[in-house]
């Protein structure tokens, strides 16, 4: 993990266009309450210029999370290319190598498709949002995850072929840019092996969260 941190930013480093400005973000994307008291949090941060940035992705739903560390190149003015790993925990912790396309798709679909190879198995993680504005500050995200893997995973609940198929509406409001809180609903359904690992079919859950950056 930590070769793999220090490669990316000497790769930051060596790659910094000439005059480009160094930036940073982070983005609490989702920062949420669910049904039951379920928490769910959706951080990603990034530090480096135009074409190159390395990314530290988060995201949490209880005791199950997954953190990424990956290195992103520009390839066109909408696309990037992530190489990284990703470590998964749920009973035990699982480490995969990643590949990931990330960008905007036609019609302002922001896409986020995702290959993993570790553990014996590979899979394909997809992750779509698109947005609507109904004014400046009141602003609808429609969400959508899914994943599918070629073999099954037990210490982490994941198994072969289509896990699961998730999708979210959040209405939030922009007081800043910076500071948005919303409300919402998800839905998750659970499918084959996965299904019969976590004993459940399906979910749905009302949310309130709050969105913010610096």
């Amino acid at each position: 993990m930590k070769k793999i941190f220090f490669l990316s930013i000497f790769a930051i480093v060596l790659f910094a266009g000439g005059g480009d400005v160094l930036r940073y973000q982070v983005l609490f994307d989702r920062f949420e309450l669910q049904k039951g008291g379920t928490k769910v949090w959706d951080v990603r941060g990034y530090v480096g210029y135009d074409a190159n940035k390395l990314y530290l992705y988060s995201e949490r739903e209880d005791s199950s999370w997954q953190n990424e560390l990956v290195f992103s190149h520009a390839i066109s003015p909408f696309w990037d290319i992530e190489l990284g790993i990703e470590v998964d925990h749920e009973d035990k912790s699982k480490t995969f190598g990643e590949m990931t396309l990330s960008g905007l798709a036609p019609y302002w679909i922001e896409t986020h498709t995702k290959l993993l190879v570790g553990q014996g198995v590979g899979g394909v993680d997809f992750d779509f949002e698109y947005e609507v504005l109904f004014t400046q500050r009141v602003i609808c995200n429609a969400r959508i995850e899914s994943k599918w893997m070629s073999g099954k995973v037990e210490d982490l609940n994941i198994g072969q072929g289509l896990n699961y198929l998730e999708a979210g509406l959040r209405l939030r409001y922009e007081i800043r840019r910076e500071f948005a809180p919303y409300v919402g609903i998800n839905l998750k359904r659970n499918f084959g092996q996965t299904k019969r690992m976590l004993d459940k079919q399906s979910d749905a859950s009302l949310i309130v969260g709050l969105r913010f950056w610096f």
